[in-house]
């Protein structure tokens, strides 16, 4: 090592010292961070004397894969290096290297690495393999469009030439990277369908050369499966290894993962502990990782049957008195719906959810409502939602609108969910990020007590309150027809949790006994409004966005004439830029539909955060979420939506002013979504498409106490 290094190795060593020793802490970043302000070129430094190394980046399973990947290279005789606490940034991967130095020195390495900071770490670290496991949604406000997160892998690709990119090939988005780049390519997927837990939502179907929507022979889940492009033949490229003959048992999956490389196909038959689909593909990774990393695959199978998942992910607790808790992670939609298959899989009686909006798990909890809550009717008999964490009470209002028939109660400890169960059972519990290491330490802490817990129930105890489900039956309401809601392309335009704009509009009529439908217009469907009463045309990926502009401007006259007649219309972020003139993508202008007197053009900053404003349409501010680089620009006879409450927010972070008001139509940057936890805004809009129908409905009070709880702690986010 030169001077300089060797000089950085032993700060980092100081550091180290000092947060273990003295402030009694783990070492984490901190050491790594320390090395490289010494010496920012120690990640190439030592990384170049290992004989091999492997990374592994995507948005979920990051962790598993990694400590899955490290154990078979160790089981191969390597002395490997690896992050294994998940400190997946630059810092952390500089600290493990650090750490590792010793007189033995390791042989390979693999590293987590943080889809951002790809671009950094594998130039300098330059390993013989980046294993690419998924793109999904995660942390819009820090992360920004999935379409960021793949130009920042590609572009770290192309500074690591010699790297092979094993990517994921059933995720059309870690597919699309791969046909950008020139490293050797070493696709994996599963090559049969499974038919078990196709999602709701996916993150994108649209062709990456031609922005077609894919056709899909079958789909797994979120955007993976089996795709072809009808347009210009773009497809799942085919598969270097591939899992086949999968079959559920009791314990997990079993299947075979095929190596197709070579003239003669080589097999190997797995075993997992782990039933959900996402385990198969983290254990395909894994195995490719090996494969690439110049391991040996022979005691593949040992590996599975011994390994733990890091950090009490996946963990089942057994307390004192009979009670267990089964402790999980999930920090975006796509994880959380896996968490939700593993419930359904064990017919769970007693959930507990944990949500916070800490930096390091994103401000926006929009994602909320693209999770598949639904699927939790399935349950033979749930009893007992407990919702905690910085954000409970937008996780309550989630799980209220969900109707899965169980109370509902807000909680601030795993405790405190055990004191409300009657009976000793499993409580399974599913947290995102930075709700989940409290909630592991809380358990381990009641393993070490030994004590019995005390299950009297909440209501008994100081301070605590029953959070109310759903309102009681109401009286039909006589119309003479139902009320027609249109979700216009929710397939495209699903970015910010706009599902849960329409379950907010359907559940307040339902709750008030007016019968209603809603109707979703897919991409390449036919657009009909004569008989529309509320449409919703929410905000998407840029490459989602421009393919329902290029639809939708052959559709033009349709919902400007819906909107001349009065019609009500809800339009959040792209969906309401959509509305004007033009609006920009880059650096490229797109032409909008021309219905509203506005134009979009492009800002030097995104406008980020949560918002309030004053608005006449509901008695109390409007709070929500805005993340857009567009600044919108009002025509003179066109009217903001409200007057925002925090300075350099809204339209254009200059004027005040936030969102359009015309006529019926409300266009809004605001998410959340904005209905939840605006149920004035919901009324608003369903008064005024009832009066349009001519109907004289009055539309009685609802219990929102949840619904009010979660508007006030976002309204002190916003405003202090």
């Amino acid at each position: 090592m030169n001077p300089r290094v060797t000089l950085a190795c032993l700060a980092a060593d100081a550091a180290r010292w000092g947060t273990t020793r003295l402030l009694h802490r783990g070492g984490g970043n901190a050491p790594g961070a320390v090395a490289l302000r010494v010496a920012p070129g120690i990640i190439g430094s030592l990384g170049s004397a290992l004989d091999a190394s492997v990374m592994v980046t995507g948005t979920n399973g990051k962790t598993t894969t990694t400590g899955l990947a490290a154990d078979a290279l160790a089981a191969s005789g390597l002395n490997v290096t690896c992050n294994r606490a998940g400190n997946n940034m630059a810092s952390g991967i500089a600290a493990a290297l650090v750490e590792a130095r010793s007189a033995r020195p390791p042989r390979a390495g693999c590293f987590e690495c943080d889809e951002l900071y790809t671009v950094q770490v594998l130039p300098a670290l330059r390993p013989r393999a980046l294993v690419l496991l998924n793109l999904f949604r995660d942390q819009l406000d820090r992360y920004g469009e999935i379409d960021h997160t793949q130009d920042v892998i590609a572009e770290a690709l192309r500074r690591s030439a010699a790297t092979a990119l094993a990517f994921n090939a059933d995720d059309p988005l870690c597919a699309a990277i791969a046909d950008r780049v020139d490293n050797p390519g070493v696709p994996f997927g599963i090559d049969e369908p499974t038919g078990l837990e196709a999602d709701r939502i996916s993150d994108s179907r649209f062709c990456a050369r031609c922005n077609t929507g894919l056709d899909y022979a079958y789909v797994h889940y979120g955007q993976l499966g089996s795709y072809r492009c009808p347009a210009c033949g773009w497809a799942r490229p085919e598969l270097s290894f591939a899992a086949v003959n999968l079959r559920l048992t009791c314990g997990g999956y079993e299947f075979d993962i095929e190596d197709r490389r070579a003239g003669a196909l080589q097999r190997t038959h797995v075993r997992t502990r782990w039933s959900g689909l996402y385990m198969v593909y983290n254990v395909m990774a894994a195995f490719v990782a090996c494969v690439l990393g110049g391991g040996d695959t022979s005691r593949f199978q040992e590996v599975l049957d011994a390994y733990e998942p890091a950090s009490g992910r996946g963990k089942v607790f057994s307390l004192d008195g009979g009670f267990e808790v089964s402790s999980n992670l999930a920090k975006n939609p796509t994880g959380f719906n896996r968490m939700i298959q593993q419930v359904r899989a064990d017919d769970g009686r007693y959930l507990a959810l944990f949500l916070n909006d800490n930096d390091a798990d994103g401000h926006d909890v929009s994602w909320i409502w693209d999770i598949d809550l639904e699927r939790l009717r399935d349950l033979s008999d749930l009893r007992l939602v407990c919702v905690g964490g910085t954000r409970r009470e937008d996780m309550a209002v989630r799980v209220k609108y969900a109707e899965l028939g169980a109370p509902i109660e807000l909680i601030e400890s795993v405790e405190d969910a055990l004191g409300l169960m009657p009976e000793p059972e499993r409580l399974h519990v599913i947290a995102n990020y930075t709700a989940f290491p409290p909630v592991v330490a809380e358990l381990e802490r009641l393993c070490e007590l030994g004590t019995c817990l005390n299950v009297q129930t909440k209501r008994d105890r100081p301070g605590s309150s029953t959070a109310p489900g759903r309102p009681a039956t109401p009286d039909p309401v006589p119309l003479d027809r139902p009320l027609r809601i249109v979700h216009l392309y929710p397939d495209a335009l699903n970015l910010y949790g706009d599902g849960g704009n329409i379950a907010s509009l359907a559940k307040r009529c339902a709750w008030r006994g007016i019968p209603c439908r809603v109707d979703q217009v897919l991409m390449g469907q036919e657009l009909d409004l004569t008989d529309a009463d509320v449409v919703l045309l929410g905000g998407g990926a840029d490459r989602d966005q421009l393919a329902v502009a290029e639809e939708l401007r052959g559709r033009r006259e349709k919902l400007a004439d819906y909107v001349a007649d009065g019609g009500v219309l809800l339009a959040i972020c792209g969906g309401y830029q959509l509305l004007g003139h033009s609006y920009m993508m880059g650096d490229e202008r797109v032409e909008g539909l021309h219905i509203l007197d506005l134009e979009t053009v492009a800002g030097k900053t995104r406008l980020i955060g949560n918002v309030a404003i004053e608005s006449s349409v509901c008695a109390t501010p409007i709070v929500g979420f805005e993340n857009h680089a567009g600044r919108t620009l009002l025509g003179p006879d066109e009217h903001a939506l409200g007057r925002a409450l925090v300075t350099g927010t809204g339209n254009n972070g200059e004027d005040g002013g936030e969102g359009v008001l015309h006529d019926g139509v409300v266009g809004t940057y605001l998410h959340g979504p904005i209905l939840p936890k605006n149920p004035g805004v919901t009324d608003w809009l369903l008064a005024r498409a009832l009066r349009r129908r001519g109907c004289a409905v009055e539309l009685k009070p609802l219990p929102d106490e949840l619904e009010t709880l979660a508007h006030d702690v976002a309204l002190r986010i916003a405003t202090h």
